[in-house]
């Protein structure tokens, strides 16, 4: 069983932090790491898990600002193909009504037939809609949905025989865009990833996406250290020139406390009355000086990033400072505790 870390108080942003790693995991590979969602994790530090939308505690307000705005300048960050609106309409739905029983003292949703009531208290939103009337939200639901919650939302759909990424709003990338990527199959996106299709791992996601049942929720997390030395969540490739200078910079000036784990939780529904599929993404971060506050973290993610072959190292970014940074955080020559 995890133990809980002590010493001095953690923040309330650890203690909710997703830990990417099993406790007896000293080597990463990609794999299909699928789990069933909604199930709370014991961490070092706290625990996660509970709902499928995490909401963030006191930074949800702050980071729903930042999409805000994001949304605000730059609406191409919604990128809908014809004939996805009624999926739209099937995700809004379903968040909502999840939200509401997840959340009962924040948000609320009253249904009469196709009519709906949304309140959210937290950002101040209060909505009647009727389900499927386009005129009666002041977006697109994809896009009203994506200014309530954190998480960045991609619907996926079987077209022509292949899982296509036919409809997204994404805010909070990690050096992609939604633009370029909306309309291709998942092994079109996935490509570039090191080892993926070549060990078959392509191909077992797919068939796991294919075989999820509308009843089950399943969730999987993703790491990476983050192109930004701050905990900034959007480095999409719309806003490479306010963030490519950043990791240079750390690195020059070896500020190694300041880098960033990115860990990415991944949520597939497949919606009940389209049966288009979600891989919806809920992003947090966390400073190597915090991680260095938790021995069990410190240590496990000196071990994994040391040992992640060069390949996945140079794919993810950090291949070229792994070993100073790494060495930084255990305090000394690079060898984990």
């Amino acid at each position: 069983m995890t133990q809980l870390q002590t010493g001095p108080p953690l923040s309330g942003h650890t203690t909710r932090l997703p830990w990417p790693f099993p406790d007896d995991l000293d080597a990463f590979r990609y794999s299909v790491n699928v789990e069933p969602a909604r199930v709370p994790r014991r961490t070092a530090a706290g625990e996660w898990g509970a709902h499928i939308v995490d909401l963030g505690g006191e930074e949800y307000g702050a980071i729903m600002a930042d999409r805000r705005r994001i949304l605000d300048a730059d609406p191409h960050r919604t990128r809908i193909m014809p004939g996805m609106i009624p999926a739209c309409w099937d995700l809004l739905l379903y968040y909502l009504r999840d939200l509401a029983l997840s959340y009962p003292h924040v948000m609320e949703l009253d249904e009469q037939g196709d009519a709906f009531h949304w309140r959210n208290h937290a950002l101040g939103t209060d909505q009647r809609f009727v389900l499927g009337d386009a005129s009666s939200l002041p977006s697109d639901p994809m896009t009203f949905l994506g200014r309530e919650i954190p998480d960045d939302l991609l619907l996926v759909k079987d077209r022509d025989g292949d899982l296509c990424f036919d409809a997204g709003l994404v805010t909070f990338a990690a050096a992609w865009s939604v633009s370029f990527d909306v309309g291709m199959t998942m092994r079109e996106i996935h490509n570039p990833v090191p080892r993926l299709t070549r060990e078959g791992i392509t191909s077992r996601a797919e068939q796991f996406l294919r075989r999820l049942p509308a009843d089950q929720v399943y969730r999987r997390v993703n790491w990476t250290l983050s192109a930004s030395g701050s905990r900034k969540l959007d480095v999409s490739l719309e806003e490479l020139p306010q963030w490519g200078t950043d990791i240079p910079l750390l690195v020059r000036e070896a500020d190694w406390g300041r880098l960033q784990l990115r860990i990415e939780v991944e949520h597939f529904i497949r919606l009940p009355m389209t049966g288009a599929l979600t891989f919806n993404i809920r992003t947090h971060m966390t400073s190597l000086e915090e991680i260095k506050q938790i021995p069990a973290w410190r240590d496990q993610l000196a071990r994994i990033v040391l040992e992640l072959p060069d390949d996945l190292a140079t794919y993810k970014g950090f291949a070229d400072y792994r070993e100073e940074a790494m060495a930084w955080l255990t305090d000394a020559t690079g060898e984990p505790v």
